[in-house]
């Protein structure tokens, strides 16, 4: 069965539509099929671009591995590995990273070897750099190890395990959306969902990340919005931020939703095959970003 570009909308989606809508052609157009052996030049590179991660990225995306890796082994009943040999493991799965974005691998494997931001465009990062960055990754990684929520995961029966890392999607009035929750377990008042965030910059567009879920989990499990607590854990700093949203606020998020794919679907040429407006009609943001896909072609004002 052929792999077909259909229209969906996530948070991710939406900031990226936000920030540069020729950055968004790029990455949700230009870039498809470009994992085929044959695609043209311009189609594989933008695949390469936007599959490449900056360090603080990297640590995201290594961080909530060995996270996950953890509790798959804890909700399976196995051994639970100690914080020490986790940590050994992110670095040494940090180290292979480094090695094979250094050697550029990502450009003959772009979604199997990694492909880091700063080595794509030869940035001056100094070796002291590098290792603070591998030292937020294990210390994220410690905090997580350290924290009261792991403890608690710990005692989980198997059956309070519901979801972990698994994309998924709900609809809404037809429109696809996605959603990953790093942890969803049930407790004795209904489901509880942790994010665990690695960035130390505050994030504002968490709470529409949450309410995201909240909409997924209250319609998986038949729930009402008061019985969904989500949980925002800031492993930078050890914060554990707990919410429960109301039935109005998830109201909003739909509304936000709805009004969000609306503006991307003026963009479509052909709305029911999710065709788009030609590149052109997708205009460059009026502030300088570091958007790596118009570096790379030479095609943003911004950059020449």
């Amino acid at each position: 069965m052929a792999v077909t570009n259909d229209f969906s909308w996530s948070k991710s989606r939406d900031e990226i539509f936000r920030d540069c809508l020729r950055r968004y052609f790029f990455h949700y157009y230009g870039a498809w099929g470009g994992w085929a052996p044959g695609a043209p030049e311009r189609t594989r590179q933008l695949y390469i671009l936007k599959n490449l991660q900056t360090r603080a990225m990297w640590v995201g995306d290594r961080v909530h591995r060995a996270i996950h890796a953890t509790l798959t082994s804890l909700r399976g009943g196995g051994e639970t590995p100690t914080a020490d040999a986790v940590a050994e493991q992110l670095l040494a799965d940090m180290r292979k990273d480094f090695r094979d974005s250094l050697a550029r691998r990502y450009r003959q494997s772009p979604r199997k070897a990694c492909g880091l931001f700063e080595h794509e465009y030869e940035l001056d990062i100094s070796d002291a750099q590098w290792k603070e960055t591998a030292d937020h990754a294990v210390q994220c990684l410690r905090t997580f190890f350290g924290s009261e929520i792991f403890a608690e995961l710990r005692q989980l029966p198997p059956t309070a395990w519901l979801e972990m890392e698994e994309l998924a999607s709900f609809a809404l009035d037809g429109i696809k959306v996605f959603v990953q929750l790093d942890c969803a377990h049930r407790t004795t008042d209904g489901i509880r969902i942790i994010d665990w965030k690695t960035g130390r910059a505050e994030n504002s567009s968490a709470d529409l990340q949450l309410a995201c879920y909240a909409l997924y989990a209250a319609e998986k499990w038949q729930l009402v919005p008061e019985r969904v607590q989500t949980v925002e854990f800031k492993l930078a700093g050890g914060k554990v931020l707990p919410r429960v949203f109301t039935a109005e606020a998830l109201e909003e998020t739909k509304d936000f939703i709805r009004d969000s794919a609306d503006e991307m679907s003026f963009l479509l040429e052909d709305p029911a095959r999710n065709k788009p407006q030609p590149e052109e009609d997708f205009e460059f943001a009026e502030q300088q970003t570091a958007c790596h896909h118009c570096n790379f072609l030479k095609v943003c004002p911004r950059w020449t």
